[in-house]
């Protein structure tokens, strides 16, 4: 509804807005694009209307061949000079120009979208602002332009037959008035088509999204091994009928809008303006053959001008409702901001009392806790799955803010610049992504540069995927994944975790950050990872997460939480000792793996 009933200065805005990202993307863009059209729109007209009256004109008058093929040729010769620029910028320089724009505008969306808080992609509304920013950031700013185009040429078109149909007959005038009649249906015509759209994309999404099951590698073993195909089918069918009913519960009332606006144009406009010029041609003898010819097409000209004005107005406003979903989008201000404090040169991470509840969940999945990581420490925290691990592990990395304090170095983490704070650990999760870069990208988790052969090398080496990596075709500059080539390497989830891991040794850190990154390895591998990852964090603070407590041996403390609580707390010999719910989980899983 709010879209619907967006005000006229809301509209201008949202236009300027987007006008004002071409400006900055390519300066000049549109003022060039509008001087093309006017060029091209005179040039159309003087083609296609004056010479052709000049002509026949000539021909009624009995003027010579030599009078009327002199100023045909000589306009020709014009022509053809400035068809050739407007080719070279309509093929070249436009398009080089507004594929710059493009860029600019969807690399504003992924910044924004690179900057705004962890929990806007699990708020649904947030999510379909965003979902619509990013399919149409690129499409409105070329829509714009050529709306901008499509007004210029309207009024310079009007402009020039108005002028022509002045001097040959005002009468001619009142038929083109009638298209203005129709401007309340063509209104109502662009909001019902405005509201089909925005129906039929929601489903499409649906669509689309069961499209991607049959082919994404994410999804392959689930879909061989379940029904899910015959579901996702199904799903598939369901939101292709649901848009076939959306197509016609909205296409009556457009199809029958669009009937009662061509009529009105072509019976009342056109048919009548044509009779006129007629009578005056056959029946007054008061109008050349010329006139009577380039009347009719002008008055069409203008009428449609007036028609198509407004709803190019209109295109201006439907514009406005997509950009409004790109401007809520770039306007909006991420919660989590950080401060100007500098990073103290180490310190512990003490967390007071601190509460997190997710947005309408009915509980909260921390509920005052408080721990303490040594800048050198080796702290576990474990626990069965909902326990709260992990959002745990989201509130250390400043992805949300709870409720309580969270210090480092005895000052409160928001007081710090929130990419110093991040870029202080090094993190591995448990549901990480291999990028289809190189592996070296992949471990360097930023842009490659040359001379950070050895740094790559010896991650891979420390991470155990050293030999691997050694046969690949390309060495360390192998892609992964075959996406984007024929050649690229795709690992098994040992070897995917391994080269997460590798990360964690291609750069100083003051934390590492594991959340259960080896539960695609075996045991024994995992306890190797650990040894490894224990010597590489003598200098710096170690915190992981895992469900299998045999790792948390290693620890200098470990926490275990149940209910989003801490509910112990010690060294593994303090807490077998104690004999509480750790001792009774180390000691079953214990007995699965002697089993």
């Amino acid at each position: 509804m709010e879209r619907k009933k967006m005000s006229l200065g809301r509209t201008a805005q949202n236009n300027l807005f987007m006008l004002r990202l071409i400006h900055q993307a390519a300066p000049g863009l549109a003022a060039a694009g509008m001087a093309e059209t006017i060029t091209a729109t005179l040039a159309e007209f003087i083609s296609g209307t004056l010479l052709l009256r000049f002509a026949l004109n000539g021909i009624g008058s009995h003027k010579s061949f030599a009078q009327v093929a002199g100023t045909l040729v000589l306009w020709l010769t014009v022509r053809i000079f400035l068809q050739g620029f407007l080719s070279l910028y309509g093929k070249w320089v436009y398009p080089v120009r507004m594929t710059r724009v493009r860029r600019d505008v969807c690399m504003r969306v992924y910044q924004k979208a690179a900057r705004v808080e962890l929990g806007c992609y699990e708020s649904p509304d947030y999510y379909d602002t965003f979902a619509k920013a990013m399919a149409e950031c690129a499409n409105r700013a070329e829509q714009l332009i050529q709306d901008l185009k499509g007004l210029v040429y309207l009024a310079v078109s009007f402009s020039a037959n108005f002028v022509l149909v002045i001097c040959v007959d005002p009468v001619f005038l009142l038929f083109a008035l009638i298209p203005v009649l129709t401007v309340l249906l063509q209104a109502k015509r662009n909001r019902i088509g405005y509201e089909k759209e925005m129906a039929v994309r929601e489903e499409n999404r649906r669509k689309d999204y069961a499209r991607r099951t049959f082919f994404l590698a994410d999804y392959a073993k689930e879909m061989r091994l379940t029904n899910m195909p015959r579901l996702m089918v199904q799903r598939f069918g369901e939101s292709g009928e649901k848009v076939a009913k959306i197509l016609t519960r909205y296409g009556r009332p457009l199809a029958f809008l669009g009937y009662l606006i061509e009529e009105c144009n072509e019976l009342l406009t056109a048919l009548g303006a044509t009779m006129y010029a007629v009578w005056r041609t056959l029946g007054t003898k008061s109008m050349g053959y010329g006139d009577c010819i380039v009347i009719v097409n002008s008055i069409d000209n203008i009428a449609y001008s007036l028609m198509d004005s407004a709803d190019v107005l209109l295109k201006f406003q439907e514009n406005a409702l997509y950009i409004e979903n790109l401007r809520k989008f770039l306007e909006y201000e991420p919660q989590l901001r950080g401060g100007e404090q500098k990073l103290p040169g180490d310190g512990d991470i003490v967390l007071e009392n601190v509460s997190f509840r997710y947005e309408g969940a009915q509980k909260d999945a921390l509920h005052g806790v408080s721990m303490r990581f040594g800048a050198k420490e080796k702290v576990a925290i474990v626990g069965h799955n909902g326990a709260g691990k992990t959002t745990l592990v989201k509130l250390l990395l400043r992805l949300y803010d709870g409720e309580g304090c969270i210090r480092y170095g005895g000052t409160d983490i928001r007081e710090f610049s929130l990419s110093d704070y991040r870029d202080m650990f090094a993190c591995v999760m448990q549901d990480f992504h291999v990028f289809a870069l190189s592996v070296a990208d992949n471990v360097m988790l930023r842009s490659y540069t040359s001379g950070e052969e050895k740094t790559v090398e010896e991650a891979l080496r420390k991470a155990g995927l050293a030999e691997q990596a050694a046969v690949f075709p390309e060495g360390i500059h192998t892609l992964m994944t075959k996406e984007f080539d024929e050649k690229g390497v795709q690992l098994s989830g040992g070897g995917q975790q391994k080269l997460a891991i590798a990360h964690v040794y291609s750069k100083e850190n003051r934390f590492v950050l594991l959340d259960e990154p080896s539960s695609a390895l075996d045991p024994i591998a995992e306890y190797e990872i650990y040894q490894q990852m224990g010597k590489a964090c003598e200098n710096c603070g170690m915190i992981f997460i895992s469900h299998r407590l045999s790792s948390a041996v290693m620890a200098d403390r470990i926490y275990l939480m149940e209910d989003g609580r801490v509910a112990e707390c010690g060294t593994h010999r303090e807490l077998m000792e104690k004999g509480g719910k750790y001792a009774e989980m180390f000691r079953k899983q214990a007995q699965n793996y002697e089993e």
